[in-house]
């Protein structure tokens, strides 16, 4: 009996040993295959078309010109930003020259007034210029913003700071949101906004100031509740509140975008909603079913319009990018594939286009590498300079005292 009792301990552990390898693969593979389904899969079709639209979008690359600059003088926003994405990949010459090109763009910052001028042709020493619109100085800041992240060059967080200090003190409403432009109409328009709001969250998020963080909420809230129509989506009106323009697409597109990237940095839950429910609209009123893309328009026949709403190459190219990010960040497939069924509608455009194909480019390219924004760490916040100088005359006093 002693043999016995010694040996079935032992039977158990052998037991033991050959079940515990049966029980743990299982869940490893589990785990493995989990994490495979989270990655988003690289179509080839998808990353074929991304190179030949990196190609006709950065060949034109001129350095005598400035880099990434059209024949205007103009800089290509998206050209920019589609060099600095494969320079984070590890494409060195295209980060050499997406910097190069916003070294040049630093000719174009008014260092007197604030903000940039549209192109080289607007520059002159006797020359006042105020057509510094809104929209392409948030692009613009956007871009330095992104430059700050990917290289240690003091320039680029110096010009954007510049960005903010024009954007607060010429466009910016203490009621919420910004105006069009340093001249002209004070009323508020969702795609300027939009893209404001875009490059206000990406610097409130580097920064981690609490404060770029509420107000791009209150300027989220504020262009929702005024400039948002139950049948239009997002409009333009004047300062009597009557709609002043068709619902266009750029204005639903960047206004989704401004919300998605609220909602990726912040977590406000409403963000989402917002961004869905105008990703819906866009669906609706916007999209070409059969051919592919989306109208310029919706609804112009109200505003004494007989023409057919175009659909246009740029704010296409928008709209894709929005359809991709918001069906990536939902799960929704339906957006991808919509947005897939946009480009190859372009095709024979994008065969052709050389700068401004960098936008579709983006757009493909989000099909697997979406870079959203991280969530902030809002607990760490810039002090108000007010409060500041409060506490230091409190304390002053304190010791008189």
């Amino acid at each position: 009996m002693r043999p016995l009792a010694f040996s079935l301990p032992l039977m158990l552990l052998a037991a033991l040993a050959v079940v515990a390898p049966v029980k743990s693969a299982p869940a490893k593979v589990a785990s493995s295959r989990a994490r495979a389904a989270t990655r988003p899969r690289v179509d080839p079709a998808d990353l074929a078309l991304y190179e030949r639209l990196c190609t006709n979008a950065l060949t034109p690359f001129d350095s005598a010109r400035g880099g990434f600059v059209r024949r205007d003088g103009t800089p290509c926003e998206a050209a920019i930003e589609l060099a600095l994405a494969r320079g984070r990949d590890g494409d060195a010459l295209a980060m050499r020259r997406a910097l190069f090109t916003l070294h040049w763009m630093h000719a174009l910052l008014d260092t007197v007034g604030g903000g940039f001028v549209s192109g080289t042709r607007d520059l002159g020493v006797l020359d006042t210029h105020f057509e510094k619109l809104t929209w392409f100085n948030a692009r613009r800041f956007e871009l330095l913003a992104m430059a700050a992240q990917a290289s240690p060059d003091p320039a680029w967080p110096r010009d954007a700071r510049a960005c903010v200090d024009y954007f607060e003190r010429v466009l910016l409403d203490p009621r919420g949101g910004f105006v069009t432009g340093q001249m002209g109409s004070r009323d508020l328009e969702p795609e300027a906004n939009g893209l404001t709001v875009q490059a206000w969250m990406r610097w409130g998020a580097m920064t981690r100031d609490g404060r770029r963080r509420d107000f791009a909420w209150k300027s989220l809230d504020r262009l929702w509740n005024e400039c948002r129509d139950a049948d239009l989506g997002m409009v333009r009106k004047d300062v009597w509140g009557q709609i002043r323009d068709p619902s266009l697409l750029a204005d639903q597109v960047e206004m989704g975008r401004a919300c998605l990237r609220s909602w990726q940095a912040t977590g406000r839950d409403s963000d989402l909603a917002r961004a869905r429910a105008l990703a819906a609209h866009i669906k609706l009123r916007f999209e070409v079913g059969v051919r592919g893309g989306w109208r310029n328009e919706y609804a112009i026949e109200r505003f004494g319009h007989a023409r057919r709403s175009p659909r246009t190459f740029d704010d296409n190219a928008r709209a894709a990018r929005f359809a991709v990010e918001i069906g990536m960040a939902t799960g929704d497939t339906s957006r991808v594939n919509a947005a897939r069924r946009a480009w190859t509608s372009f095709a024979k455009q994008l065969e052709k286009s050389r700068l401004e194909s960098a936008e579709w480019a983006l757009a493909v390219r989000a099909t697997w590498a979406p870079e959203p924004l991280a969530r902030a760490d809002w607990s760490v916040t810039a002090t108000p300079r007010h409060a500041v100088v409060k506490k230091r005359v409190y304390q002053s006093y304190k010791r008189a005292h």
